[in-house]
């Protein structure tokens, strides 16, 4: 069954793995809209695309005449029913787009309107599921969901899951390139659930959770926590903002050093690259970030997408 999809996304890493997966199985793409005001992330993609290009989506899209169209947010959009009429596609496919889709979109796409979704549903709906599993170490929600759209966010009923091992140990940015993976190949299951081959679940309402974490609150260390939990922040949160660290003010953490010893009573101290305070169970010291490490990180992440295949071998 060959499909026409019109999707909906984001400049990422994950939706870069969807549309080559798609493509990839011989469907086809009527148009990609996404979100306005996200030249910060499209640049991301430009820079990727001279390093990993198959894992820039502006890139793909551009290769397979695919027309790039950045809507704002589609319940005040006018024109979302009639652009989505002229695409004349099969399939709506929604990924890492966080808009909600009106009722007379998905109207138009009756049992044919699908997202694919960065954790294991009904656990952590919502726009950042991601830095909320990490806030609340919920490594056992870590996985992608494909189900399908209705009115709310993220509450459709569920057509296929697949568990994605959160890594023990930092970066957390191999987690982002094997969810990538995972969530690409989710799509392989769109034709069969549209074949009748596999059915859909209701999701389990008394198992859901939905976050919305405001990074600017949220990602921090301070004296207020123990070794253990500043060492798994510390570890895990840099891949999206490294946390501050609240008693050595103007400064943010990109990862962990060890404990020095039992709590002194000594005031915070920063050195250039490290800076140490008490915790609320021992000293610890972290390591400061510095100029030039979001760059330097930057290539040490695109250099992992560049051997990483974005669609794995076949066979």
């Amino acid at each position: 069954m060959a499909l026409t999809a019109l999707l909906l996304g984001s400049p990422s890493v994950a939706p870069a793995a969807i549309v080559a997966r798609w493509l990839a199985n011989g469907h086809t793409i009527a148009a990609f809209w996404t979100a306005s005001g996200k030249e910060d992330l499209w640049r991301f993609d430009r820079k990727l695309g001279r390093v990993a290009p198959q894992w820039s989506i502006g890139r793909q899209l551009r290769a397979a005449g695919v027309p790039i169209i950045e809507v704002p947010s589609l319940r005040l959009y006018p024109d979302r029913v009639r652009l989505a009429r002229e695409a004349r596609a099969d399939v709506l496919i929604s990924a890492y787009f966080h808009h909600l889709i009106p009722p007379d979109l998905l109207d138009l796409f009756p049992g044919r309107a699908f997202n694919i979704h960065p954790s294991l549903l009904p656990r952590y709906r919502g726009p950042t599921p991601l830095p909320g599993m990490i806030l609340d170490r919920a490594t056992d929600a870590a996985g992608a969901t494909l189900h399908l759209l209705d009115s709310n966010f993220d509450t459709g009923a569920i057509v296929a899951q697949t568990p994605v091992a959160f890594p023990k140990e930092p970066p957390a940015d191999s987690y982002a390139v094997a969810l990538a993976h995972a969530a690409a190949r989710l799509v392989d299951q769109i034709p069969a659930f549209l074949e009748g081959r596999i059915d859909a679940r209701p999701q389990d309402e008394a198992a859901a959770s939905y976050v919305k974490v405001v990074p600017a609150k949220s990602f921090v260390v301070s004296s207020d926590l123990t070794a253990d939990e500043i060492a798994w922040r510390c570890g895990m949160m840099p891949y999206f903002r490294p946390p501050a660290v609240r008693d050595l003010p103007g400064r943010d953490a990109i990862g962990f050093d060890r404990v020095l010893g039992p709590r002194t009573g000594a005031p915070p101290r920063a050195r250039r690259f490290s800076g140490e305070f008490d915790a609320s169970d021992a000293r610890v010291r972290v390591r400061l970030r510095w100029s030039g490490w979001r760059r330097l990180e930057r290539w040490r992440f695109f250099m992992r997408l560049r051997r990483s295949p974005v669609t794995p071998p076949t066979g």
